[in-house]
């Protein structure tokens, strides 16, 4: 740690731009340090933008960020890339061509013994040859930047926010707008193209779009399915504002009233509600996974429930935490997160509510709000 106190330093005064990134190495580092572990290899595009503030994509080339307990950072990159970064000169850049080993290059840098974490999305191949250079490395896998991700800073948390606003207004937009009848594929453009009005190039996912049985699948791929009167809608969509995602379902029906879709739509709702209600610090994720469970069960639908409640949004789609009944750790404040809850009938329909949530220090805040009573689209308004 004697490094990162001087590091902390030095940056601090000398490079505004970088205040943000400071605490966030030095958390990491202070993890590091609980966890025994001397080093640190940084690989994933999430990780290294919320450690740097550069959004680093260098394909199947090598790039990594290495922490060291001793040493300066070193941020290893290809030279077609190195144009791209604004670091300060405390990070030092270890810069690579193809006419080099870059993992003979790293190696040179890694300290030969010792507990050496790596992120969950370095290659393994250069793990393998690293391994080879320094026979006498201890590698382990490491959360540990994923583990600080899952707790939004106040910036983090008014990008997401708006980020939220953003999906709803478009989800509003798709469901005034939309020209009826038409397929999945079709609205999924047009959910495209709304977020482009939204200044939104980039999309979370693409859009998953089902109609009637189609819903039944909790990730269909949309496709050339038409509407067709008597038909749930399930719309799950979002985008990413200042590289931070949104995420948001909502389930409609296309005709006449219908019973048995209003039956199941209103347990769903009600089980979301239910759990929603429940979020506050120091509340298993593991109990509100299985208070839904319990709630569809007590009326036959828990097989007809296929996947977790619900999944950490930021930097990435899904991340850090997961909403499921293993999950024992307890919720604390900025960690965002969706509730989904959904049933699914094979062969009929399904049904989905998705709302992304923070942890606050007395509940939460919802932050997307797209309305959630039962919605139904006259035939007529096509």
């Amino acid at each position: 740690m004697v490094f990162l106190h001087s590091f902390v330093a030095m940056i601090g005064g000398e490079h505004p731009v970088m205040k943000p990134f400071v605490g966030r190495l030095q958390r990491c580092m202070e993890s590091m340090q609980a966890e025994r572990m001397s080093q640190l290899i940084v690989s994933s595009t999430a990780n290294l933008f919320y450690l740097t503030g550069q959004r680093i994509d260098t394909g199947e080339r090598m790039c990594c960020l290495l922490l060291d307990q001793d040493k300066p950072p070193a941020l290893f990159i290809h030279q077609m890339f190195q144009g791209q970064l604004t670091l300060p000169d405390e990070i030092e850049l270890v810069v690579w061509s193809d006419e080099n080993d870059p993992i003979a290059l790293l190696s040179e840098y890694v300290s030969g013994t010792g507990i050496i974490g790596i992120d969950q999305n370095w290659i393994s191949s250069f793990l393998i040859d690293l391994m080879h250079a320094h026979p006498g490395l201890q590698p382990v896998k490491s959360r540990i930047v994923e583990k600080l991700r899952e707790i939004k800073d106040e910036n983090e948390i008014n990008i997401l926010r708006q980020s939220a606003r953003i999906a709803d207004a478009v989800m509003h937009q798709v469901v005034e707008l939309q020209h009826l009848p038409t397929t999945e594929l079709q609205m999924a453009e047009t959910i495209r193209s709304f977020f482009g009005e939204h200044q939104v190039r980039e999309l979370s996912f693409p859009p998953i779009i089902g109609f009637g049985k189609n819903s039944a699948h909790p990730h269909h791929e949309s496709g050339a399915a038409g509407l067709i009167p008597d038909q749930t809608i399930v719309i799950d969509m979002g985008g990413v504002y200042q590289h931070y995602c949104s995420d948001i379902t909502r389930t409609l029906f296309y005709g006449r009233p219908n019973k048995e879709f209003e039956e199941v739509y209103r347990i769903v709702l009600a089980a979301q509600e239910e759990a929603i209600a429940m979020i506050k610090p120091g509340v298993r994720f593991a109990d509100v996974d299985r208070m839904i469970r319990q709630e569809f069960a007590a009326r036959g639908y828990d097989r007809y429930f296929t996947h977790r409640t619900g999944h950490g949004v930021g930097l990435e789609l899904h991340e850090g935490p997961f909403l499921h009944q293993h999950n024992l750790d307890e919720m604390r404040p900025g960690m965002v997160f969706t509730i989904e809850p959904g049933i699914y009938l094979p062969g009929r329909f399904g049904v989905r509510i998705e709302d992304v949530v923070v942890v606050t220090d007395t509940g939460c805040e919802v932050l997307t709000l797209s309305p959630k009573e039962v919605r139904y689209i006259d035939i007529r308004e096509g």
